[in-house]
């Protein structure tokens, strides 16, 4: 629960009285400084704070300052109002992002390298941001490389991300893993998949998008190039189309 809290701003003596206070369910000073333990100097500069979020209310019994809680379900207006601040952080992000670098210097060089399963994830999410909805991607020689394990977890979470955009995927898998193919097509496949089988050589894949090609050695320590040039990516749909029409069901 501490985490939740962190999510809008609350100090961790904050989060602190707050949770005594709910398992106290009424308290005054003293006790919420024994089951809080934060200073007793800082106790009462703490609750005001709380009562100013709407998280604490207090009241007066027998001329003594108690507080109590407010219920935990008034938390969602916090979440609501936390959000909206999120959306506001990410237009004003998206507009700072689009002044500073314009659609054609969005990469300053047409070759980026990418190391690791996390590298990877960087090189994916651009080529699915450059997907649009009901485009067609295509990849030439898909196989899960040297781990299987760890492949499977990455390519179903980017498959996810595709099936969001009902993007049409036509690929060439090695006939070498046709097994373990039909077996992930089995579980993580649509019926916006059309797949082919044909003898390709080692853990190496290429993956078309409408401006990249993204070159894969899915050895134990993945690498990725990404390239950027149209003529570069024609080249590559071009050698897919020729390989597609000789390739197997």
């Amino acid at each position: 629960m501490k985490e939740i809290f962190e999510v809008f701003g609350l100090s961790e003596n904050e989060i602190k009285v707050y949770r005594a206070l709910l398992r106290l369910r009424k308290g005054t000073k003293t006790p919420i400084v024994k089951e809080s333990g934060i200073l007793s100097s800082k106790v009462y500069e703490v609750l005001d704070r709380l009562i100013q979020k709407g998280l604490v209310a207090s009241f007066v019994e027998n001329k003594v300052k108690n507080y109590v809680p407010v219920h935990p379900s008034n938390i969602k207006s916090l979440f609501d109002e936390r959000i909206n601040q999120i959306k506001e952080q990410k237009k004003e992000f998206e507009k700072n992002i689009k002044e500073m670098f314009s659609e054609k210097d969005y990469f300053l060089t047409d070759v980026q390298l990418f190391r690791g399963w996390s590298g990877l994830k960087s090189a994916f999410n651009i080529i699915v941001d450059d997907l649009k909805y009901k485009d067609t991607y295509h990849i030439l020689g898909a196989n899960p490389g040297e781990d299987l394990e760890k492949a499977v977890e990455f390519f179903s979470r980017t498959d996810k991300l595709l099936f969001k955009k009902n993007i049409r995927m036509k690929a060439i898998h090695d006939t070498k893993q046709r097994k373990d193919a039909e077996w992930y097509l089995k579980i993580y496949g649509n019926k916006n998949w059309n797949i082919k089988y044909y003898e390709t050589v080692g853990p190496f894949e290429i993956a078309i998008t409408n401006k990249y090609a993204l070159l894969l050695i899915l050895e134990k320590n993945p690498v990725g190039i990404l390239i950027k040039n149209k003529r570069v990516r024609d080249s590559f749909l071009h050698y897919f189309n020729v390989v597609w029409k000789i390739a197997k069901k």
